[in-house]
């Protein structure tokens, strides 16, 4: 349904929306939908059903000059899975201003830009094997966020270098104690061609615990219009806890018109005693136009003695498994539909 049908059904219901109607704005949402079967190698066998970060969203933005343009977007996660759910904020929410020769400036909240930095890598993002379970782990810190209560000011592109920084007052609720659970993000991004570059940095202080920081390198090259490869470093470090580094390749192949196939292995390497992982994840994807997809992946993660990580929590997986010391199999069996 097109805006246009949406606000005469508005207004033949006596709706009133003329903030609406002055802006140019968009609804969109994302159905992402698999099957998928999970064996932890120890007791957890199962087949499950999985919403992967699906997701309903209104945004739009109203020009009043070439260097002062209003944006908003609220955007809500959609299980088709689960009947629990949150606020009608728990996606990137926010409100703000651009203008091409100054930037952008929003508040509310939203990915941080550590968090967007891994992006040119992670070919499964939201599917069985998505990167993040490896760079996202509660023992190393976790990382790849999205902060509430923030400020986020992005640069203009100068010459294909662009300049994000973010601050969060309270990454949980509205607490603004000096002690309270603050945060800071920021990444330099380069692109030029075919080439992405990414350097980025990010702190989380907490009152119950003690900081965590991380760092994080991204080179993505898309070698010809149908192959494209990728690698990711990153070094997380908290007080009290063990320094950890995450390492590794991805790959993606258009092989035909309509199909891809993809492939990475990315290993983590923990100074706690027998705690390093390995995720190795493959996959083969059809398109069967620009919005809707089918997907078949394979996620692996090896892990050492001391180590209980999976291949399928991140991205809308369950929790359920304890694969110590075990190798993790899952097999997804998913659809995408995009509007």
């Amino acid at each position: 349904m097109n805006r246009k049908k949406i606000l005469i059904g508005m207004l033949a219901a006596g709706l009133t929306v003329p903030t609406i109607v002055a802006a140019d704005w968009t609804i969109y949402g994302r159905a992402n939908v698999s099957v998928d079967f999970l064996d932890d190698g120890n007791d957890f066998s199962e087949i499950d059903v999985v919403s992967r970060s699906s997701r309903l969203g209104f945004k739009g933005e109203r020009e009043w000059s070439d260097q002062f343009v209003g944006i908003f977007q609220i955007e809500q996660q959609i299980d088709f899975d689960s009947s629990e759910g949150e606020t009608f904020t728990t996606r990137d929410t926010f409100v703000g201003f651009k203008g091409s020769d100054w930037g952008m400036l929003r508040v509310g909240r939203f990915d941080t830009p550590f968090k967007r930095a891994r992006g040119p890598v992670n070919f499964f993002g939201d599917q069985v094997g998505d990167l993040r379970n490896i760079t996202r782990t509660r023992q190393h810190g976790r990382f790849d966020e999205r902060f509430r209560n923030s400020l986020h000011y992005r640069t203009p592109s100068l010459g294909g270098l662009r300049w994000d920084v973010q601050y969060s007052t309270d990454r949980g609720q509205q607490d603004t104690r000096a002690d309270a659970d603050d945060g800071f993000s920021t990444a330099l991004t380069f692109r030029q061609g075919g080439f992405t570059g990414a350097l980025a940095y990010e702190q989380q202080r907490n009152d119950a615990s003690d900081n965590v920081d991380a760092v994080r390198l991204v080179l993505a090259y898309k070698v010809s219009p149908t192959f494209e490869i990728g690698a990711l470093y990153q070094n997380t470090e908290a007080d009290g806890r063990d320094e950890a580094d995450a390492f590794g390749l991805a790959a993606q192949f258009q092989f035909a018109p309509d199909w891809y196939i993809r492939g990475h292995v990315f290993h983590l390497d923990s100074d706690a005693q027998d705690s390093d992982a390995t995720l190795y994840a493959f996959g083969l994807e059809r398109r069967i136009d620009r919005d809707l997809r089918i997907q078949l992946n394979l996620g692996v993660m090896n892990n050492d003695d001391n180590s209980a990580l999976n291949p399928w929590m991140q991205g809308g997986g369950p929790s359920q498994g304890n694969p110590i010391g075990e190798t993790a199999t899952a097999l997804q069996l998913g659809i995408r539909y995009d509007f």
